[in-house]
């Protein structure tokens, strides 16, 4: 059983939790730090399927809702314990492959990352605000700063946060601290620094570039060997 760091009635707490379904989602990547989508160095963690599909994407490697990509929450909770947990972990940002397509993964996800006091939570949607509102209200109040809406190659943006203009961020939480960091961040324009992140024979390029940028790389976000 994973365990949080130095806390009897919070590993209790989460025991409690973790015994619920599901048990676990379809998850590409978890990484740490990363450096290049939201402020601070911060987990990044990437769902694995995706139904949106927008052209030109350049993480196609993340839609199929591959069944050998299923993670346990135990190991997800002992890579952020390995890697400091809260006292060390900025912020968390979550990606895709499209999260909300496994809504009640992605809401005991949340749950959970909460329950580490995480509260600087990012996460990227395909699908627009007023959609997500309407259909997953509970979950979007679990979010600290939601960015939404598909990509739309063609739409060019200069903003370090998003990769098409019609991309909108959304800051949800009221607390101050992070009200007042994403009113810095969303600022930002891109520096067309991208991470470069290899596991196990697969290399990741982490990060937004330039559309223009994008297309001389988009058949290479994922680069496998003899798979």
């Amino acid at each position: 059983m994973a365990k949080m760091l130095g806390d009897d009635t919070k590993n209790k707490e989460m025991e409690t939790l973790l015994s619920k379904e599901p048990n676990g989602m379809l998850i590409n990547l978890v990484h740490y730090p990363i450096k290049v989508l939201g402020p601070g160095k911060r987990l990044g963690i990437w769902t694995q399927g995706c139904t949106i599909r927008c052209e030109k994407c350049i993480s196609t490697h993340n839609w199929e809702f591959n069944a050998s990509k299923f993670t346990p929450w135990e190991k997800i909770i002992d890579y952020i314990n390995n890697n400091g947990g809260i006292k060390r972990i900025e912020g968390v940002t979550i990606s895709g492959g499209e999260p909300f397509d496994q809504a009640e993964g992605l809401d005991k996800l949340l749950t959970i990352l909460r329950a580490l006091d995480f509260k600087d939570i990012l996460v990227y949607s395909g699908y627009t605000y007023e959609y997500l509102e309407g259909k997953y209200a509970n979950i979007l109040e679990k979010i600290a700063v939601l960015i939404d809406g598909p990509f739309v190659f063609g739409k060019e943006s200069d903003y370090i946060w998003k990769g098409s203009e019609n991309q909108n961020m959304y800051v949800l939480s009221r607390e101050e601290k992070i009200v007042e960091k994403y009113s810095e961040y969303k600022k930002l324009y891109k520096d067309k620094k991208l991470q470069i992140v290899t596991r196990i024979g697969v290399t990741y390029f982490i990060g937004i570039p330039y559309q223009k940028d994008a297309l001389n790389f988009s058949e290479m976000s994922e680069v496998k060997d003899n798979e």
